[in-house]
C-alpha cells in the first residue's frame, strides 16, 4: 500500500486539533510563519526556539521541518537578512528550504497546554486553570435558524471552519426548537412555500461558537452549508471562558508538605536549571499555582486562588517584593525549563497522528541566563 506523504499542512492540523491556533494572544504570531504549507515533511525537529544550535541541526536533512513553541518570526520585518538578529532564523530557514510552524500562546492557553503539562509533572491533583478563558477576547457566540433536518450539516461546516470547539471539545453546541415565519419578495426563492405569502417552519435554533480571528470563515461556511437564501444568523461577543482552557495551572499536592520539600519536588521533576526563591521561607505548601515561562505578572491571581507555592518564570525585583509582601513564596525557574516540558506533547500528538510516517525528534533548549557563584563559594569564580 503507498503510504499518502504527509505535508506541512498536515503538521498544521494535528496540532491545531490540540491547541487551536485561533485561540491566541492577539499580539502573538503563530501558525505556518515559513514556507510552503503543501510541501511534503519527512522528518520534523521540534525545539523551543529556533537558535543557531537548532538551525544547525536541521542541516544536510531534506524535507525538514521545524516547530517551535516560540515564533520564529515574531515582530514585522523590513529586511530579511542574517545581518539582522531578529530576521536572521528565518532567513537561514528560507535560504535552507526549512518551514517552520511555531505554536505559542495557543499552547500556552490549551487545556492541556504548557502550563497543565508542568502541573502533571509536579504530581498535582485536580488541575484547573488558574485564570479560566482563553487570550483572544474577541471569542463569539454564533446563533442560526435552520429547519432541523438541516441542523447537523450546518454545525459540520462550522466545525470544518474551525468552530464549534469549547477546549478540548469539538462540535459543541445547542439545539432549542421554535417557529420560524417569513415572507419573501416576488424575486425570491424561498426554501419553503411560495413568494408573497406568510410561511411558518418548524427550526432549529443552533447555537455554537468561534474564536473572532475564525468568525469570518466560519459564518461563510454556514451560510453556504444553509438551505435558506438569507439565513438568520446572530453574532454576540462574549467575554472570557468561552472557549475553554485559560491561563497557568492550579493544583493540589497529593499531601501539605514543607516549602522545602516542595522545592524539592520541583527540582527533581522539572528538573530547571537553578532555582531563585521569594517569599516567605517556611511555609507548609499543599496547593501549588504555575505559569509556564514569563508568568510573575499573574502574582495576585496565584495567591487569590488560595496557591501556597507559585511556580513561574522571569521574576523581577519588584515582582519579588510583592511576592514577599503578600507573603506567597514564588519559586523563578526560569523561562525555558517550564515551557520545554510542552515539546514532548507536540511529539507524542505528532507521532500518533503519523505513525512512523515521519521521523520525530526533539532538541532541549537550556536557560540562555546561568547564575555564577559568589567569589569563594563552592564551583565559584577564580581570578
Amino acid at each position: 500500500m503507498k503510504r499518502i506523504p504527509v505535508t506541512v499542512m498536515d503538521v498544521w492540523r494535528a496540532l491545531d486539533d490540540h491547541f487551536p491556533f485561533a485561540h491566541r494572544e492577539e499580539w502573538d504570531n503563530v501558525g505556518i510563519l515559513l514556507g510552503d504549507p503543501g510541501a511534503s515533511v519527512r522528518s520534523i525537529l521540534i525545539a523551543l526556539t529556533a537558535t543557531p544550535a537548532v538551525l544547525s541541526a536541521l542541516k544536510g536533512r531534506p524535507s525538514g521541518l521545524l516547530v517551535t513553541h516560540h515564533p520564529v518570526v515574531f515582530s514585522p520585518l523590513k529586511a530579511v537578512r542574517p545581518d539582522h538578529p531578529a530576521a536572521s532564523a528565518a532567513f537561514e530557514l528560507l535560504r535552507m528550504g526549512v518551514p517552520a510552524i511555531s505554536a505559542h500562546t495557543n499552547a500556552d492557553a490549551a487545556p492541556r497546554g504548557v502550563s497543565h503539562v508542568m502541573a502533571r509533572r509536579l504530581g498535582l491533583a485536580k488541575i484547573r486553570p488558574l485564570i479560566p478563558g482563553e487570550p483572544s477576547a474577541d471569542s463569539c457566540k454564533i446563533v442560526v435558524f435552520v429547519p432541523a433536518a438541516h441542523a447537523d450539516a450546518v454545525l459540520s461546516a462550522a466545525d470544518s471552519a474551525g468552530g464549534a470547539r469549547i477546549g478540548g471539545y469539538a462540535r459543541c453546541s445547542f439545539r432549542s426548537g421554535g417557529t420560524g415565519t417569513f415572507r419573501g419578495a416576488s424575486w425570491t426563492a424561498p426554501f419553503a412555500g411560495a413568494p408573497g405569502r406568510e410561511e411558518r417552519v418548524e427550526e432549529v435554533r443552533l447555537e455554537t461558537v468561534a474564536a473572532g480571528s475564525l468568525l469570518p470563515r466560519v459564518l461563510r461556511a454556514i451560510r453556504e452549508s444553509h438551505p435558506y437564501e438569507e439565513p438568520a444568523i446572530d453574532v454576540i461577543p462574549l467575554r472570557g471562558g468561552a472557549l475553554g482552557g485559560g491561563i497557568g495551572a492550579v493544583g493540589d499536592l497529593p499531601a501539605p508538605v514543607s516549602l522545602g520539600a516542595a522545592l524539592d519536588a520541583v527540582r527533581r521533576r522539572l528538573r530547571p536549571a537553578w532555582i531563585k526563591a521569594a517569599g516567605p521561607r517556611r511555609k507548609t505548601v499543599r496547593r501549588v499555582a504555575i505559569v509556564g515561562g514569563s508568568g510573575a505578572e499573574f502574582l495576585r491571581a496565584a495567591r487569590e486562588s488560595g496557591a501556597d507555592l507559585f511556580v513561574t518564570g522571569d521574576v523581577k525585583y519588584h515582582q519579588a517584593l510583592e511576592a514577599e509582601g503578600a507573603g506567597l513564596p514564588v519559586a523563578d525557574i526560569g523561562h525555558a525549563s517550564g515551557e520545554r516540558w510542552i515539546l514532548p506533547e507536540f511529539r507524542r500528538i505528532l507521532q500518533e497522528r503519523f505513525r512512523g510516517s515521519v521521523a520525530i525528534r526533539v532538541m532541549n533548549e537550556t536557560e540562555p541566563l546561568r547564575i555564577i557563584p559568589p567569589r569563594g563559594s563552592r564551583g565559584g569564580i577564580t581570578p
